[in-house]
């Protein structure tokens, strides 16, 4: 196929998943990736949204958000968890809608952020600016095109900033993720927190029930959808460090981590999940 574009070339002959970003690059100001995109109802942006849960997020909420809304025509979702500094506000007068959850814990913000999904895809990722937005159409690609039905970015298989990941908090997430692998299925990075769902897949999770209030939310969530027998494939990301001190506590979040995942399979054995 010619992808050697002309100005007069019709949209109608761009296979548009296979060539739409070098169509993209030849019309440089004159044509975005979503609205080529848009010419088909499967892989419109329009049918995505954009998942942020947010605490105490006014440093990188901004700059974020600029990257997000290149994804133009999805609806971007800020769920404020009781932020005590500029967040919500930065959120709103960047465009984005913002929702408030009053009790404390991860797990509380993005059950919050999973009742407010009408589109048909969601992408979920934090708030801190670690994770690239532009990643997301790699995460949405196999959804979109049926190939799995939750898409979890790696980390791990990408390409990490250096001192993005601590050695400890690498080491840990080698082990959780080779004791979820055992448990469950095969994942280089069950820490994550950047996925990509199907409408269904989020409302078979609120059916579950999200019990998780912390950073065990992304073990739960794996552990759920793993027993639902739903279509699960990682792609490799990229990964930045964060602008002020990470939130999590490597030994204390570990422990609860490993527990979670223990805990989710004591409890299909016994039958409790139904």
């Amino acid at each position: 196929m010619n992808t050697d574009f002309t100005d007069n070339q019709s949209i109608k002959s761009i296979n548009f998943v296979k060539d739409v970003e070098q169509y993209s690059d030849a019309h440089n100001n004159r044509l975005t990736v979503s609205e080529v995109l848009n010419r088909d109802h499967t892989y419109s942006m329009k049918h995505v949204t954009f998942l942020l849960p947010a605490y105490n997020e006014e440093q990188s909420i901004g700059k974020l958000l600029k990257k997000v809304h290149k994804c133009r025509n999805s609806r971007v979702l800020v769920i404020d968890n009781n932020s005590n500094d500029r967040t919500a506000e930065i959120a709103k007068k960047s465009g984005a809608n913002v929702l408030k959850e009053r009790k404390q814990g991860k797990g509380y913000a993005v059950k919050t952020g999973f009742e407010n999904i009408k589109s048909e895809f969601a992408v979920m990722l934090d708030a801190d600016n670690t994770y690239e937005p532009e990643d997301a159409r790699k995460l949405l690609k196999p959804l979109m095109e049926d190939e799995a039905d939750v898409v979890l970015g790696s980390r791990l298989r990408g390409k990490r900033e250096v001192g993005s990941i601590s050695r400890v908090n690498l080491l840990g997430n080698y082990i959780l993720s080779l004791f979820a692998s055992l448990l469950y299925s095969n994942v280089s990075d069950v820490c994550t927190g950047y996925w990509a769902f199907k409408k269904d897949v989020i409302q078979q999770l609120l059916q579950d029930g999200i019990n998780s209030d912390g950073f065990d939310l992304e073990a739960e969530m794996f552990s759920k959808v793993s027993k639902n027998n739903f279509r699960i494939l990682e792609v490799p990301i990229n990964y930045k460090s964060r602008l002020d001190t990470p939130k999590l506590n490597s030994i204390n979040d570990g422990v609860k981590i490993f527990m979670r995942l223990l805990s989710n399979r004591l409890e299909m054995r016994k039958g409790i999940f139904k």
